[in-house]
């Protein structure tokens, strides 16, 4: 019985990613745009740091790889699951979609781990010449940390969007629902603006509370900012909730289905 799920969950892995590693002009632009958006954060936090060698605890090269760890792993782990499942349920197609031998979430999370993937492919070599010609480096302490830290982040972000997903059975149009979603994850986890920048209040109740583990853990272990163990384990503590919690929501919503168009 095991083997079916799994089975299906590779096939649908391995082909969101290839349906996405075909898009040449796609992945050109994304990977122009990400290294244009880099380049412009370099200037921004460089002319914040000109008068200062240190702010927040935080020197130039520290708060800027930060910044850029944190819009990589955007970058990577945006995969659009929102707006896909939103689609899906405008067009009806959610209405095949159920009767398929596979859970809604489960078939969602194989395919966003599918696109996750592929865009890490073109994604990290750019990040990595970006390093290259800025002369800059990371030093992950824990390397193992790290990369269990950015499958938790890559959990519970799938988690909250496909919870905000699941709200096109009730809501016609998501841009605002998506885009305030978007916003308050990556000021909240860090992406925008390091935690250390915060009030030092703020950033304590943000360290239990799962708006700090989006970004800002899986970062702090890549940089080497972050050597404990205790924030990845709060962080696997929220992606346990955050799973009960999208499942749960998956199963309340499912049974008042809408479909809206044809």
């Amino acid at each position: 019985m095991l083997s079916i799920p799994f089975k299906g969950c590779a096939a649908l892995v391995w082909g969101s990613a290839r349906i996405l590693a075909t898009d040449r002009k796609g992945r050109w632009l994304v990977t122009f745009g990400y290294l244009i958006a880099l380049w412009l954060l370099y200037y921004l936090w460089a002319a914040l740091f000109k008068d200062s060698p240190q702010r927040a605890g935080m020197t130039f090269e520290s708060a800027f790889l930060h910044v850029a760890v944190a819009q990589t792993l955007f970058t990577v782990l945006h995969v659009g699951t929102d707006w896909r499942l939103a689609r899906e349920i405008r067009s009806g197609e959610i209405a095949t979609q159920l009767i398929l031998p596979m859970s809604l979430n489960l078939r969602h999370f194989a395919i966003s781990l599918g696109r996750a993937l592929a865009q890490s492919v073109y994604i990290l070599p750019a990040f990595i010449a970006f390093l290259w010609w800025f002369d800059l480096s990371l030093s992950p302490q824990t390397i193992a940390l790290a990369v269990l830290s950015v499958v938790l982040s890559f959990v519970l972000l799938f988690c909250i969007d496909f919870v905000v997903g699941l709200a096109g059975f009730i809501a016609t149009d998501l841009w605002g629902i998506t885009a305030s979603k978007d916003a308050l994850v990556q000021f909240l986890g860090g992406a925008l603006i390091p935690l250390a920048f915060f009030p030092a209040a703020m950033r304590e109740v943000l360290a239990y509370l799962p708006f700090g583990h989006f970004f800002n853990t899986p970062v702090g272990y890549i940089t080497g900012e972050i050597v404990s163990i205790q924030p990845v384990l709060i962080q696997a503590v929220w992606t346990v909730v955050f799973l009960f919690a999208a499942g749960l929501a998956g199963r309340i919503v499912l049974r008042k289905l809408i479909v809206f168009g044809a």
